[in-house]
């Protein structure tokens, strides 16, 4: 087992460092498309597709070295869902002429990509949700309420779960299955030409109406908001994977989210645990470094272990999607732990500062909410521990 980098994969690494520099130091709503600029959103895709076809550990790595540098953990998280959730889901369940359709403007972030499956009563049970996929003479026709979207105000495409047939509806049969649409936005930058034949386009952009960015706590970057689905018809193919089995779509992408979405906070921790350390070393109280003090240097210690078992976890479920398994498990434990750890080392770094980490001035406050938005952000550790118990048979 080797636990190096290789030389290639270091220069990735810094140079994705280097872009997360950069975007930090750009406007808010530029992010994205320095982000876009410098090749973050393609870095697994096949290269005929437009992407550099890294391997997935590499990637991880990838976006470790942008959490490094890149404060704002809700555009990375944005990147993420498109990346993760969709861009990988096309590349792994997508026909031939969906991949040439999307995953080259995917790749460029000419075309965002989001997941639109939670509803009101259909969060971490996806199985209920209440849109519906009628059949329509055109393809599909999409009729539902989604919220908590990520980038919603924002994508082009978004990747809609919804019940096949229309069944689940008031007085209907008993539902049978959900189907995976692949949803543009007409008029926001996602269907040309070559997606329109490839059936993404037809979406009349007054039958998709996002709603504003909530205001959420945290990861204000992320722009989370509702989007109603009013009648949208798409055309057949649209439809990613077989009718009625949508839910082994989804739980793919969430596979593939769920194991790599939180890889740019390995970089977060790192970064705070170095700064962490350095006040520990700088500040004195009677004439003495508090990193003296055993409490703190414990606290220090602790921050270091929930750093280097989320990495291990992360690569770990990486590598496993690399070797062609499906990795459920290991992308839950990894993300359950890493957000997780995310969270205490938060509250550990503020708590290590005391009444001036509890200034908002200090940003500390703010890396709170992030995290705690991370640990519901793709399934709540509630859900993710049921999967491993399932895994384990239990």
């Amino acid at each position: 087992m080797d636990f190096g980098w290789t030389p290639a994969q270091r220069a990735v690494h810094d140079r994705m460092r280097a872009l997360g520099a950069e975007a930090d130091a750009a406007a808010p709503d530029d992010r994205m498309r320095v982000l876009a600029r410098g090749g973050a959103l393609g870095l697994p895709i096949a290269r005929d597709l437009g992407g550099e076809g890294l391997d997935l550990v590499t990637t991880a790595l990838a976006y470790e070295g942008l959490g490094a540098a890149l404060r704002d953990g809700g555009v990375l998280l944005a990147a993420g869902a498109h990346l993760f959730g969709v861009a990988l889901l096309l590349a792994r369940v997508g026909t031939p002429a969906q991949q040439r359709a999307w995953l080259p403007r995917m790749a460029t972030g000419d075309c965002m990509a989001t997941v639109a499956a939670t509803e009101a009563g259909a969060g971490s049970d996806v199985a209920s949700v209440q849109a519906t996929a009628d059949r329509a003479a055109s393809g599909y026709r999409l009729t539902g309420e989604k919220r908590y979207v990520t980038w919603a105000d924002r994508a082009d495409v978004y990747f809609a779960i919804a019940r096949d047939g229309g069944e689940g509806r008031a007085g209907a049969a008993p539902a049978r299955g959900l189907t995976a649409l692949l949803v543009p936005r007409a008029g926001a930058g996602g269907a040309d030409a070559e997606g329109a034949r490839a059936g993404a386009a037809g979406a009349d952009a007054a039958r998709i109406r996002p709603g504003a960015p909530l205001a959420t706590a945290g990861l204000r970057g992320a722009r989370l908001a509702p989007v109603s689905f009013s009648g949208c018809e798409v055309g057949p193919d649209a439809l990613l994977g077989r009718a009625g089995a949508g839910l082994a779509v989804f739980q793919i992408a969430m596979t593939y989210e769920r194991a790599l979405i939180l890889a740019f906070r390995l970089g977060a921790m790192e970064r705070a645990l170095g700064a962490a350390v350095r006040f520990a070393r700088e500040r004195a109280i009677g004439g003495q470094a508090i990193a003296r003090h055993q409490a703190v240097a414990h606290r220090l210690a602790q921050m270091k272990l929930r750093l280097e078992t989320s990495r291990l976890l992360v690569y770990r479920a990486a590598w496993e999607l690399d070797q062609g398994q499906r990795g459920q498990a290991e992308a839950a434990l990894a993300k359950w732990h890493t957000a997780d750890s995310a969270l205490q080392f938060a509250l550990d770094d503020l708590q290590l500062r005391g009444g001036a980490g509890y200034l908002e001035e200090s940003g500390l406050p703010s890396a709170v909410d992030d995290a705690l938005g991370g640990s519901i952000h793709s399934g709540t550790s509630d859900v993710l521990a049921t999967i491993v118990a399932r895994w384990l048979g239990a």
